[in-house]
C-alpha cells in the first residue's frame, strides 16, 4: 500500500518517507512530502529521512545485532521507526533517552502498539552498541566496505572493479555527504548581477569554472532566498549547467529538449540562446509536465512549446526537424546519490543494461528529426559505462551519418579533467563539488 505523507509530526513524516522508499519502492521526488509541516519542522524531517536512507544498511545491521531473531517482513513501520530513531541518536546528537522515548511513543500511538516494549528494548541496546561489532565476521573487503559506507554490495563491487579500492571508497564516502546547494543565475546579465548581489549577503560563493553558478555556503530554504519568487535563479548542479551549455544553442535555432521535465535545462537553453528561438519541451510523463510549466513560469520563460510524447517513438515528431536536440536521458542516477540516497536501494544490478536499451531507443527515435549539420547532446547523471560510453558506441555503430564531436576544454573554457579521453564531458561526486554527469555531443554529417 502506498504511503501518504501528511503527518504534522516531523519524526512521523520522516518515518513515512522511509516507508515510501523501502516498502513502496517509490522515490522521494521534490519536497511535497514536507508540505504538511511547519517551516520550523521541515528541516528536521528532511534531515532524519535523508540520513536514515543514506545510512539505512548500517543502521539496520546494528539493529539486527540487538534482536534475538530477525524482525518479521511485515513490520515495515516498526523497522522504519527503529532506523530513524537510531539515526537521530547516532548522527544528530539527539540524546539517546529522547530518541528512544519519541520512537516508543510513536509506536504506542500506532496500530502496532503491542510492539512498543520490543522497540524499547532493541533501541536501548542499539544506542549503546559498539559500531565495530557489526563488522565482525565480514572477511570480504568489498562486503565490509559496502556495510561501512551503507551502499548495496553489487554497486560497491562494480565500482571497486572499475576505480580500484581508493577510487571506489572516495565515491562512496562522497555519496554519503549532503550535496551543496548550487544555483544557476537566470535572466539577462543585469538581472543576474542584481540577483548575485542579493545572494552574496546570504552566503553565496561564485563557482570559478562555471559561468553563472553559485554555491550557497549557508544552505537554507530555497524558496526563502532572495530572487526565487522573481525567477532570478534555478537550482542546478554545476555539471547539470554544463549539459545545456555544451549544446551551444543559438538565436533562431529550432531546439528540442526531448526529456524535459522538470524544466530546468529547458529554461537554461532559452537563456543561452541569447535571442528568439523555437524551443520545444517534450516529456513522456504527462504528470511531470505541469511541474515543467510551473518552473518555466517562475523563471519568466515564455514561448516554449510543451508537448507530451516519448522521444523513442519516431512518429511523435513526424514532419518536424530541429537544429539542436538535448537528450537528458532517463538513467539509474548513480551520479547523484548524495542528493537522492534512495537511489541506492531502488536500483538493481541489471538496471544499467535495462536503461541502455531505452537510452539507445531515444537517440534512434530523434536521429531522423535532426537536420544535416545539426547537433544532439546526450547526457545522463549516471556513472555507469552501459548508460554512457556504450550508448554512444552502439548509436554510432548503427548510424554512420553521425559522428562524435569531441568537447575541447580550451574551446569551452572548462577544466581539462572534466573531459575524458574520448572527448566526452564526465564528472564524478567530489570533483570540484559536483555530482556525477556524462555528456557526449553528436553531429549529423549526412
Amino acid at each position: 500500500m502506498a504511503t501518504t505523507l501528511r503527518s504534522s509530526d516531523p519524526r512521523r513524516c520522516a518515518v513515512e518517507a522511509v516507508l515510501q522508499v523501502m516498502r513502496d519502492g517509490r522515490p522521494l521526488r521534490g519536497t511535497h512530502w514536507l508540505e504538511s509541516l511547519s517551516s520550523r519542522d521541515t528541516g528536521l524531517a528532511f534531515e532524519i529521512a535523508m540520513g536514515s536512507l543514506r545510512y539505512h544498511a548500517l543502521l539496520t545491521a546494528q539493529l539486527a545485532r540487538c534482536m534475538a531473531r530477525p524482525l518479521a517482513e511485515k513490520h515495515h513501520f516498526i523497522k522504519a521507526v527503529l532506523v530513524t530513531a537510531l539515526y537521530q541518536a547516532h548522527f544528530l546528537r539527539v540524546p539517546a533517552r529522547a530518541a528512544v522515548f519519541e520512537a516508543v511513543g510513536m509506536v504506542k500511538n500506532s496500530k502496532e502498539k503491542a510492539m512498543a516494549p520490543f522497540c524499547n528494548a532493541v533501541l536501548r541496546k542499539a544506542v549503546s552498541l559498539d559500531w565495530t561489532e557489526i563488522f565482525l565476521g565480514i572477511s570480504d573487503p568489498v562486503e565490509r566496505l559496502a556495510l561501512e559506507t551503507s551502499h548495496p554490495s553489487w554497486l560497491v563491487r562494480r565500482w571497486w572493479e572499475r576505480f580500484g579500492e581508493a577510487g571506489c571508497r572516495s565515491r562512496l564516502e562522497t555519496g554519503n555527504h549532503p550535496a551543496p546547494l548550487t544555483l544557476r543565475l537566470h535572466g539577462d546579465s543585469i538581472v543576474q548581477q542584481s540577483t548575485l548581489q542579493r545572494l552574496l549577503t546570504h552566503g553565496a560563493k561564485p563557482c570559478p569554472d562555471t559561468p553563472g553558478a553559485v554555491v550557497m555556503e549557508t544552505g537554507g530554504v530555497v524558496e526563502a532566498l532572495p530572487g526565487y519568487a522573481e525567477g532570478g535563479f534555478a537550482v542546478a548542479d554545476q555539471g547539470a549547467q554544463w549539459v545545456a551549455r555544451l549544446l551551444r544553442p543559438q538565436p533562431g535555432d529550432r531546439i528540442l529538449d526531448a526529456c524535459a521535465a522538470p524544466g530546468g535545462k529547458t529554461a537554461h537553453l532559452a537563456q543561452l540562446a541569447g535571442g528568439p528561438c523555437e524551443l520545444t519541451a517534450m516529456d513522456k510523463n504527462p504528470s511531470r509536465l505541469q511541474r515543467l510549466r510551473d518552473n518555466l513560469r517562475r523563471l519568466r520563460v515564455v514561448g516554449v512549446e510543451v508537448i507530451a510524447g516519448d522521444a523513442a517513438e519516431s512518429t511523435v515528431l513526424a514532419g518536424r526537424t530541429f537544429d539542436r536536440v538535448l537528450v537528458d536521458a532517463p538513467c539509474t542516477g548513480t551520479g547523484i546519490i548524495r542528493r537522492h540516497p534512495e537511489i541506492k536501494w531502488l536500483r538493481q544490478p541489471g538496471d544499467p543494461g535495462r536503461m541502455q536499451v531505452e537510452q539507445v531507443a531515444i537517440l534512434t527515435g530523434i536521429a531522423g528529426r535532426v537536420v544535416v549539420g545539426g547537433v544532439v547532446l546526450y547526457a545522463t547523471c549516471s556513472m555507469e559505462p552501459e548508460e554512457n560510453q556504450e550508448v554512444i558506441q552502439l548509436f554510432l555503430a548503427s548510424h554512420p551519418c553521425w559522428r562524435l564531436d569531441p568537447v575541447m576544454p580550451e574551446e569551452e573554457q572548462l577544466p581539462a579533467e572534466w573531459v575524458n579521453a574520448d572527448g566526452c564531458f564526465q564528472t564524478w561526486p567530489g570533483l570540484c563539488g559536483m555530482d556525477g554527469f556524462f555528456a557526449a555531443r553528436l553531429v549529423r554529417i549526412a
